[in-house]
């Protein structure tokens, strides 16, 4: 397991500069710069030459990569053009608020799925298996931000029990209103659901119909202990397999509902980069999310020696 660990962590480094270069490039093409942004509208032609000098914005875009590379490999995602300040110490600030709303949503969505795709797979081809299976379906083409818009103007604007600004960590424990944090989670974990509840359905199935699940039966083993110790168990690699692949769209989900929110995480950090132009925080807030899904892929992987010990990693 240590050589695939390591191997894959070669293979995530290469990914990561890879996207690295991809997004530098995609920046740079984008119409505007941050000079005009950052001196406005009634800039001068000197003060504007001036700021392009001395934010190295003259200097050619192959130079400007090396030099971001070469602070890179010193552990510096380089200085904010609009904030001035370092863009590490800019997404040390950001990211608790995105990990708690993603680890949050997870484990919503995981605590609605796991009972009732097990439940619908149990009880398949039933009534309640057709009601909840057309309901998940629904909900999988539902966008999170749809619910995030649909919470907003429920709960914020009719009801008058929430509010979108000025939300709260929970490492900080200053809660404005517990149901404010708990919207953009819910609106979050809606996305991710549906889909874990159907994968979850079709793995059950197939299990209940293994010949180890009628000898558990016969042994006299009661359908719980049946459900969790050996069918739940034996469903868990797919769904891991869904969690990993689905952690990306979780977290382009986080960009939307941190903005409709208000909530100051990364994705919110990354979507003023890009109406400011500044490249420094786009490339810093992009690099720093695709690790978080390179990260979690491969927690995953590893994961699966650990719930089937047939799993060989050569």
């Amino acid at each position: 397991m240590l050589a695939y660990a390591v191997r894959r962590l070669a293979v995530s480094v290469v990914t990561l500069i890879l996207t690295a270069t991809i997004t530098f490039s995609l920046v740079h093409l984008v119409p505007g710069s941050p000079v005009e942004i950052i001196l406005g509208l009634q800039a001068t032609s000197a003060e504007i030459a001036t700021l392009t000098r001395e934010l190295h914005l003259n200097l050619p875009v192959w130079q400007q990569y090396l030099d971001w590379l070469g602070g890179l490999a010193h552990g510096q995602l380089g200085t904010s053009l609009v904030y001035h300040q370092p863009v590490l110490s800019l997404v040390a600030q950001a990211l608790p608020h995105t990990l708690e709303l993603s680890l949050v949503a997870v484990v919503m969505s995981l605590v609605v799925a796991l009972p009732v795709g097990v439940y619908i797979g149990y009880r398949a081809r039933t009534g309640v298996d057709q009601g909840v299976s057309a309901a998940a379906t629904v909900g999988a083409v539902v966008p999170g931000f749809v619910w995030g818009l649909v919470f907003i103007y429920v709960f914020v604007y009719r009801l008058h029990v929430a509010q979108i600004a000025g939300i709260a960590s929970i490492s900080t424990a200053e809660w404005v209103n517990p149901l404010s944090y708990v919207l953009p989670a819910v609106a979050l974990g809606l996305g991710l659901a549906p889909s874990l509840i159907q994968v979850l359905r079709t793995e059950v199935i197939e299990v209940y119909r293994a010949d180890f699940v009628r000898t558990a039966r016969s042994k006299g083993m009661s359908e719980l202990r049946v459900a969790i110790h050996d069918v739940l168990r034996n469903a868990l690699l797919p769904l891991l397999t869904v969690v990993g692949t689905q952690f990306g769209l979780l977290l382009s989900g986080v960009v939307i509902i941190e903005n409709i929110f208000s909530i100051p995480g990364v994705g919110n950090l990354l979507v003023g980069g890009v109406f400011n132009r500044d490249y420094p925080v786009i490339l810093g807030t992009v690099l720093v999310l695709g690790a978080i899904i390179i990260v979690i892929n491969l927690l995953v992987d590893l994961a699966y020696g650990l719930i089937d010990p047939r799993v060989s990693y050569q």
